[in-house]
This record gives structure tokens, sequence and C-alpha cells, in this order.
């Protein structure tokens, strides 16, 4: 390809020599009779972020001018950087400009020639450079569209509380209330956010005798999250929790991952398994149809808070978050289910503060 693109150059030099020597205006007059390079350069008109941008040109009398280089400049920068063309076998010449020098809006350059007479400009000029249009790639897109939805806030702190009294065919206790708060980091591109919290979980649950009262189980711990961004619309979220539980160290692992944005309609499947505490997976339904309001549907299966006898907690669980201004925002939630008889209700609060 290379080959035939520096045959049509060559050609075009021969046909239109004139053409192909014309200089930018400002550009140093030859004295008479001295000799100089002629060079004939299809400039580049866009490139993408990120990407080397491949310059070629066709020179003739290259002898009377033998370094051929490009200046170059991120668009709005002040200083140059330079690269030198190099001599291919085909006959052609070819300089490349660094990907990390390429990024939105665009990237600047001009041709240069040094030669025993000096330097003499052969494309474009430092004063009128040539603009080649980056193009931001979709991560880049995604998060100036974050930047506009989010009004440039990054971080958020939120808190909430959840509980549900799962209820005893025999009267036991079975129960259980968990506390979280948590502050996250967006930085929206393919690591979306990183976050840390602390939380509180305290229940009681049925012994398998059912003579005896509920054992009274609790854990305190601490959690790290990271949020990717996979696609578009689909984000993947992994937690580590490290505490203390009724029984001694505890360990735990959260996942999640949601098909759809996470600030719009979606759909979720999480899991998460807590040492002593036993394993909780989810599907949840999310949608936004009514303005500045999301609202959820989940069911949730359970061992919250580390249920002693065989059947796990079940429960339906409708949520709605309403967004106030500045970044403010409030939840409730209901829910109904139960583990080891009728059904019983629970519920929720929260709050959350982007800033």
């Amino acid at each position: 390809m290379r080959t035939l693109r520096n045959i049509l150059l060559a050609l075009a030099l021969v046909a239109a020599p004139t053409a192909a020597a014309a200089q930018p205006s400002g550009a140093p007059a030859l004295p008479p009779g001295e000799a100089h390079a002629t060079l004939l350069h299809v400039p580049v008109a866009t490139a993408k972020a990120g990407q080397v941008i491949e310059l070629d040109a066709v020179v003739d009398a290259a002898w009377a001018e033998p370094l051929l280089v490009a200046r170059y400049r991120g668009a709005g920068a002040t200083a140059w950087d330079e690269v030198a063309f190099r001599h291919s076998s085909t006959g052609g010449w070819f300089a490349a400009i660094p990907g990390d020098a390429v990024a939105a809006p665009g990237t600047e350059y001009y041709l240069v020639g040094r030669g025993p007479a000096g330097e003499r400009v052969h494309f474009a000029s430092a004063q009128a450079p040539h603009l080649v249009r980056v193009e931001p790639d979709e991560s880049d897109r995604l998060a100036a569209i974050d930047v506009v939805r989010t009004a440039g806030r990054t971080e958020t702190v939120r808190f909430d509380v959840d509980a549900h009294d799962f209820g005893n065919r025999f009267g036991n206790d079975d129960r259980f209330l968990r506390s979280e708060i948590e502050w996250t980091h967006r930085i929206s591109r393919g690591l979306y956010s990183i976050g840390f919290g602390f939380g509180v979980i305290e229940g009681k649950t049925p012994r398998p005798d059912m003579n005896l009262a509920s054992a009274h189980h609790a854990a305190r711990y601490g959690a790290a999250d990271v949020r990717l961004r996979l696609h578009r619309s689909i984000y993947a979220d992994a937690r580590l929790l490290l505490g203390v539980s009724h029984a001694g160290f505890m360990r735990g692992v959260a996942g999640a991952v949601t098909f759809g944005k996470p600030w719009r309609s979606n759909l979720s499947v999480a899991g998460e398994a807590l040492d002593d505490l036993g394993p909780t997976v989810a599907v949840r339904l999310q949608w936004d149809t009514v303005p500045a309001m999301l609202m959820g549907a989940a069911i949730v299966r359970t061992e919250l808070p580390g249920a002693l006898i065989s059947s796990s907690g079940l429960y339906l669980k409708y949520d709605v978050t309403y967004q106030l201004e500045r970044g403010f925002a409030v939840r409730g939630a209901i829910s109904y289910g139960s583990r080891d008889g009728a059904g019983n209700f629970g519920g929720g609060l929260g709050v959350q503060s982007s800033f």
C-alpha cells in the first residue's frame, strides 16, 4: 500500500514540481542558484486518540537537505517536539508522531528540511501548523457524558440501613439489620469507580432445637469496592470484606454484574458470601420511567444473619430512590418474605450525597 502511494506521490511530484515545492507565506527565500530539496506530502486529516500518526513524503534532491523532520505538538500547546523522517528502501520518507502526543481535540505539525544552506520549511509552518483532528475514543466520550450527567461530581457518600424480620412458625426470633456507610470515587473509565466503607450486621436466628432461644449473630467489617465498565451498558462490581463476627475473624467477597446503566433501567445479578453469616444471592430489575426517580424490584435469597436451620430466607424487595437537587438522593425500601413459616415484612432507608 505504501509502495503504491509513493509511486503516486512521485508521479505527482514529476507532473507538478512547482506546486509541490510551494511554500507557506513567511518561508525564508533561498539565494539564487542555491540547491534545495523539493518535497511532496499529503497531509493527514484525522487520527484516533492514542494511536501513532504516520507521515510520509516523496523528496526530490534529498541530498541538498539530508535531514527532514516533523515538528509536532498537541493543539493549544506552546512547545514543539520533533521526529526525524527515515528513508525507506521503497523510496519514500516516513516519520511517526508518537501516540502519547495524539489526543483530542487535535495534533499540529509542520515539516522542515535541514541542509548546508540552513533550515527550510516545506509544509505548513510554526505560525500556521497543519491540524490533525483527533477523534476521542469511546472511553473519552463516555467520560465526557458522565461529566455532563453528574455536573462534574466525582465523589459520593452514602448511608444505608436495611432490615428484615423473617418470623418463625415456632415464635423464635429470625431477623437481621444491616447498616453501611461508603465513600465512592468515580473515574469514569474502564476502571469506573473505587470505594471503601464500613458496615455492621446484627441479628438473631433460630437454633435447630426450637425450644432454645434464638442465637445472636453479629459482624463488624470494612469493605473495598471496585466497579469496572466492561461495555457501555455492562458493569461488573467486585468487593472484598474483612472484619470480625460473633465467631471470630471474618472474610467476605461479593460481586455483581449489571446489564444496562446503573443510573438508568437495568438488570443486575449479585452474590455475597460471608464467613459465619452465610451467602446471599439476588436478582434485581430497575427502571426509570418516572423523572428523578429510580425504582427497583428484587428477589433475594439469604442466610443472613448466619441461619442455623436448613432452609434459606427468601424475600421480595421493592425500593425507590428519589434524586433531589445538587446530587442529593434519598432511598426507601419495603420487603416481604420468610424462612420457616409465614412471611413477614422488612424495609430500608438510605441517603447519599454526590459532590
